[in-house]
């Protein structure tokens, strides 16, 4: 004979294949015990409760046993299946049980039970680590971080340029100028030849010494922030080694962490179809397309992966697709396993791009 075993919130049952009960343990009315046993279910875990049902169906003869664990349990033929009478019967009919098997008194009171210990697993979902949301946090805090190193970075050079404007156009690296201002202040001091020779004869204005003392100050603040970036840069590659090892090594740790952002996490990352992914970012040039309004557009953030922006212009889209496929793989290897195949992938990636390059030399 085959039984149907299913756990839900009034507890353990077991069913028959018309969906009539056979055995069952009720769960006490405790919200915060009813959430632990649930979480122990859905783990995988075999309650006391389940033991308790199977050992009094093998004695009532029966030998098979339906439910949606994937375990071995002595002198029984399990079968896993995740709907099946049991899980269908508990859905639809857990509220007729509850009050025939008196567990409640009324509508009401269910609800209420009900309503709590959904908050005690929400409140251990929200507990459960999620490194992808750490990743998104620093990402968002570095693309900030960024905007604001250039636009202070910008402010100084017009601020320093009042008092030496031909240093602007010889020093093209923000952090360089800023670091050289901080470092000698009056254009008399810089060391460089170059420099020095453009301050002798400079057209910038004559500062104080008090309007000196203040540039450096804030140069120096902003060399404090260049110091953050580069310290969260190589936090951020750190963290998305270990969160997501597939996406980082293919994709790199900052192209990971930025599609993390755009699509709100790994879960969504990995559910997305590669063309999806390979057009996150350009999502106006599309919908312009659509419109009949420009091309369709090859890439959007995936033009900053190495592969695609050395490869030949009408290799691009080509390259393009297979990043992408590759990060679809990698997003739902993070997501759905523990593996760790970056580098294999990582490899495989550049020999494919190879192939691709050599066909068209050929």
């Amino acid at each position: 004979m085959r039984a149907h075993l299913a756990t839900g919130i009034l507890g353990v049952f077991a069913f028959d294949s018309s969906g009539k009960p056979i055995e069952y343990r009720l769960f006490p009315k405790k919200p915060d015990a009813i959430a632990g046993r649930l979480r122990k279910s859905r783990s995988g875990e075999i309650l006391p409760e389940e033991l308790d049902i199977i050992s009094e169906l093998s004695k009532k003869g029966y030998r098979e046993l339906v439910w949606s664990k994937d375990k071995q349990v002595k002198g029984m033929t399990c079968i896993r299946k995740k709907d099946h009478v049991g899980e269908e019967t508990m859905q639809s009919s857990y509220r007729k049980l509850a009050l025939d098997l008196r567990w409640v008194s009324s509508q009401a009171e269910l609800n209420e039970i009900l309503s709590k210990v959904n908050i005690e697993l929400t409140k251990t979902e929200l507990r459960r680590e999620k490194r992808d949301q750490i990743i998104m946090r620093v990402a968002s805090v570095m693309d900030e971080l960024e905007k604001e190193l250039n636009v202070f970075s910008e402010k100084l050079r017009e601020w320093y340029g009042l008092h030496f404007p031909e240093a602007s156009s010889k020093i093209q690296c923000h952090e360089r100028y800023v670091e050289l201002v901080a470092r000698h202040g009056r254009r008399e001091s810089f060391e460089d030849s170059e420099l020095a020779k453009l301050a002798g004869r400079s057209s910038g204005m004559d500062f104080s010494e008090h309007d000196i003392e203040e540039l450096q100050a804030f140069s120096k603040s902003l060399l404090g922030l260049y110091a953050t970036r580069k310290r969260l840069s190589k936090y951020l590659e750190n963290i998305t080694r270990t969160a997501i090892p597939n996406t980082s090594a293919v994709a790199g740790s900052s192209l990971a962490a930025r599609l993390l952002v755009l699509v709100g996490g790994l879960d969504k990352l990995s559910k997305l179809p590669s063309s999806t992914i390979q057009l996150l970012g350009a999502e106006k040039a599309l919908f312009r397309h659509i419109r009949g309004e420009g091309k369709a557009p090859k890439y959007g953030v995936l033009f900053g992966h190495p592969l695609i922006q050395a490869a030949p212009r009408e290799l691009r889209g080509k390259m393009a697709r297979l990043v992408s496929s590759k990060i679809s793989l990698a997003s739902r290897i993070d997501n759905f396993s523990s593996r760790d195949d970056g580098e294999k992938m990582k490899k495989e990636l550049d020999e494919q791009a190879r192939r691709i390059r050599s066909r068209q030399v050929t």
